[in-house]
């Protein structure tokens, strides 16, 4: 029979036969475990899969109501120096900034006064921009949808490649350990048939 008249197995057939869905009445009991193990890292992989899809769905809508009410609670105002920078530093990003203190009206009507990580080239009477709650305390702008997406996609696609790469270390250690006992039992195996197979040899 020519190499051409020879069907080739369609990916399902592969797929089957690597999930041990084939019935091969050769494979040993190993064999079919590890057959086993990976059956079940794939219906791992799928459930994470959908876990993720559902947690990332309602990571993402949480992050909705918070942009919703961060929107509403913060208020950006402005801050007047009432002192020069003090002495100036680096950011954990890198950039030169500088410490004074500022005074500010909140929304409600509240005078404060604090002091403000400002960029050492501001001066006494210069004007900044800060980001307050209702009281006028100071805090951070409000979440915006990058963030709420970033946050979303994060939780989403990061359960089902956590669950991958674990069950996928699991599926290659399982294969290592019987690949390792195949051959210990192969070599044990041989040193019993090698002695017979020499004299019935000569």
């Amino acid at each position: 029979m020519s190499k051409s008249s020879v069907p080739s197995q369609s990916p399902i057939a592969r797929l089957a036969r690597w999930l041990g869905f084939d019935r091969n009445p050769l494979r040993r009991p190993c064999d079919r475990f590890e057959a086993a193990v990976r059956l079940l890292a794939v219906i791992g992989v799928l459930v994470a899969m959908v876990a993720g899809i559902m947690l990332g769905i309602r990571e993402y809508e949480k992050g909705l109501r918070v942009e919703a009410e961060q929107q509403r609670a913060r208020h950006e105002v402005s801050a007047t120096l009432i002192e020069d920078v003090a002495m100036a530093r680096f950011s954990p990003a890198g950039a030169p900034v500088g410490q004074a203190k500022a005074r500010w009206t909140a929304p409600n009507g509240t005078v404060w006064q604090d002091t403000l990580t400002v960029a050492p080239t501001k001066r006494a009477g210069d004007t900044v921009r800060l980001w307050v709650d209702e009281r006028g305390a100071p805090t951070t702008r409000p979440q915006d949808r990058d963030a709420t997406v970033v946050r979303a996609v994060t939780v989403g696609g990061g359960i089902p490649v956590l669950a991958a790469a674990v069950l996928g270390t699991l599926t290659v250690s399982v294969r290592a350990i019987n690949q390792r006992r195949a051959r210990r039992m192969w070599e044990a195996q041989w040193t019993i048939v090698e002695p017979m197979w020499r004299i019935n040899g000569r």
